[in-house]
């Protein structure tokens, strides 16, 4: 049971930590475009969004299972501070990524350029966040 958790942790990994590397490197290879097209194209790209959900779902759910299955008490025990720190990250980037989600909608549905420009800057400081969830686990759990 925990090596299928922990195969199903490691896809929403893949999942949610790649969306953020692909959205940031389409956002570099974009950023000299014109803005018309520039959005045209980030529009498509916001799709990968959809990943990025679904990865932090099955990292969500995969990381509770395997909490319940190990025993909760031994998991903070042995994962003592980085464990800690992990799961605050995890809180702030699922609140980030709600937030991202109604400013996709925004930019869906109204062509909002304030909210174009938020995401903008909201996708790298996930992506930092992403990564030092993965540092936390490991430094938690090696």
């Amino acid at each position: 049971m925990q090596d299928t958790l922990l195969v199903i942790h490691f896809l929403g990994l893949a999942l949610g930590v790649g969306t953020s590397f692909a959205m940031a490197r389409l956002g570099m290879a974009t950023a000299k475009l014109p803005p018309p097209e520039r959005g045209e194209i980030m529009k498509y790209g916001m799709s990968l969004s959809k990943n990025g959900s679904l990865g932090l779902l099955l990292l969500i759910l995969s990381g509770v299972g395997m909490l319940f299955t190990r025993g909760v008490s031994s998991v903070f025990a042995s994962g003592g501070m980085a464990f800690h720190i992990k799961l605050t990250l995890v809180l702030i980037l699922a609140g980030l990524l709600g937030y991202s989600q109604t400013m996709i909608k925004r930019i869906r549905e109204k062509q909002d350029a304030a909210a174009a420009a938020t995401m903008a800057k909201l996708g790298p400081v996930m992506l930092v966040i992403g990564v030092g969830i993965v540092v936390c686990a490991v430094l938690a759990f090696h």
